[in-house]
């Protein structure tokens, strides 16, 4: 639905503007994909969404709504979304090329790698290891500071503003600061828990380990060798592509950008067709880092945890690598399906308890229908 807006009634709200597409991911031509992506966009709390699919190897996007609830420019397979925590798979990448190359071992103690001493970073005399940051184990808080009070009687929608205005001037030396306070409730490598600072620590680590700033080991190990000129931490670079995050009721969200010494757990800018580059280094599994960082680490009763992936059995009993990502105003999703050489990113400029959800509800069905007779084609 590239050229006009619908409402849920089907009632024409007026005609987009379509920008010049710029990317080399062909535009889908797939109907029942249309159609599914349609019924999304129609929904009242959708604003914008592209997919961005890889299929034994062809690329195709599809893009349905707009760039900003306000204005009339359809989305393109070059808009530029906030990608939230899967984010944290391209830290994860990183992480197995350091494995592989000998920078790292999964079982090191974290404190190899950090400034000064933490003697709290242990439970019981078992320390946080590498893999624990990885795979959502460490028993770290969501946050630094850890201080929930500090949100006690706020308002759902008060919540990004004052988050931001705690961490606008968070410096790394803060950070330090409060990870000294930390206390572990339990040891480490059992109980998955999403962790932000889990994930900042990683990329501490990483950053030692390979000599370097982490936007630097980035850009050089992933973003330029797959020419993914579109993705990085800058929302103005390059102009002009940006969508405008959206919260279920349309109001306009704030970027994360301020939040500095978060935005590298959470904080890639990035676009449909650039994520069809990055499925396509993640489906590569004869790369033994990519196999590596696909390889469960975690394993409980509802959930298998690889280097920051989760790994599920789909319905045809082959595997289901996957991540979700959301930010104050966006959502997205990851999955791949290794074994039927299928990845696909879902990338939406809305945000709400359910949006996740409905992303993989969408993914499925695509899934569904791209392994019917009919599709195999």
């Amino acid at each position: 639905m590239r050229a006009m807006a619908w409402l849920g009634s089907g009632l024409l709200l007026f005609a987009l503007h379509s920008p010049a597409r710029a990317t080399d991911c062909a535009e889908g031509d797939d109907a029942a994909i249309q159609s599914l992506g349609t019924a999304f966009a129609q929904a009242p709390e959708t604003v914008g969404l592209s997919v961005g699919i890889l299929r034994r190897g062809v690329a195709s996007c599809y893009d349905f709504g707009k760039r900003n609830k306000g204005e009339a420019t359809a989305t393109s397979a070059d808009t530029r979304y906030e990608i939230g925590s899967n984010s944290k798979t391209f830290t994860a990448t990183l992480l197995a090329y350091a494995v592989q190359e000998g920078r790292i071992k999964l079982d090191d103690d974290i404190r190899l790698y950090l400034p000064g001493s933490y003697p709290n970073l242990e439970y019981q005399g078992q320390p946080i290891r590498v893999v624990h940051l990885a795979n959502l184990t460490s028993g770290l808080p969501n946050w630094l500071p850890d201080r929930p009070d500090l949100f006690t009687g706020l308002k759902p929608e008060q919540i990004p503003d004052a988050l931001i205005a705690i961490h606008r001037d968070y410096t790394r030396e803060d950070f330090h600061r409060d990870l000294h306070q930390v206390t572990l409730k339990s040891a480490p490598g059992t109980d998955p828990r999403h962790s932000n600072v889990g994930a900042q620590l990683l990329v501490r680590v990483l950053e030692h380990a390979f000599e370097r700033p982490y936007a630097e080991l980035l850009d050089e190990r992933i973003l330029r060798p797959l020419g993914m000129h579109r993705t990085g931490f800058d929302p103005g670079s390059p102009s002009g592509t940006l969508a405008v995050g959206h919260d279920a009721s349309g109001r306009v969200m704030p970027y994360i950008t301020d939040m500095r010494e978060l935005r590298e757990a959470g904080g890639l800018i990035s676009s449909s067709a650039d994520m069809v580059r990055y499925l396509r280094l993640q489906l590569d599994e004869t790369n033994p880092a990519i196999a590596l960082s696909h390889r469960p680490t975690v394993e409980t009763e509802h959930d298998r945890v690889a280097l920051n992936w989760h790994v599920d059995t789909a319905s045809d009993g082959q595997r289901m690598i996957w991540h979700t990502g959301g930010t104050f105003g966006f959502s997205s999703y990851l999955v791949l399906y290794p074994e039927r050489g299928l990845g696909m990113v879902l990338l939406a400029n809305e945000s709400d308890p359910q949006a996740q959800n409905r992303l993989v509800e969408l993914a499925n069905r695509i899934a569904e229908h791209l392994a019917a007779p009919a599709a195999g084609r």
